[in-house]
């Protein structure tokens, strides 16, 4: 017999697994961005799926526990929202970049987008964390 208790383990331990996997999709840029700085020239399309599994596959894991968890979302306030617009522009950036790519055929430089994305994604994330601590601050 399944306890109450242990599929509630179970739930966590999925949502702390989305979590993780976020971060191992993020970190996946750190070798290519050392690569860089090095000098090299690693090829994009090798680092980019071992990102994108671990970011939506995370974020996809981590939705699922909450629903099943029964969370229900905290109230947005203007920092979410904002937070939430920051990461999508962040993320859109590379638009323009697969269309010079693969439509257009010219040549592009990934150094010429990532900053934007970059800025973008943190830049999202943090007003996010700062709506989240101002909403625990003050009630």
């Amino acid at each position: 017999m399944v306890t109450q208790e242990r599929l509630l383990g179970n739930l966590l331990l999925r949502y702390r697994l989305g979590t993780a996997l976020i971060w191992l999709g993020v970190s996946t840029w750190v070798p290519f961005i050392f690569l860089r700085v090095i000098g090299q020239r690693p090829a994009f399309i090798w680092f980019l799926p071992f990102h994108l599994a671990g970011v939506i596959g995370g974020a996809r894991l981590r939705s699922a526990a909450r629903r099943e968890l029964g969370l229900v979302p905290a109230r947005r306030n203007w920092l979410h929202t904002a937070g939430h617009g920051l990461i999508l522009l962040g993320i859109l950036v590379w638009a323009p970049y697969l269309y010079l790519k693969l439509v257009a055929g010219q040549p592009v430089e990934i150094m010429n987008f990532l900053p934007f994305h970059l800025i973008g994604v943190f830049g999202g994330v943090g007003l996010y964390g700062i709506g989240i601590l101002l909403r625990r601050h003050t009630g």
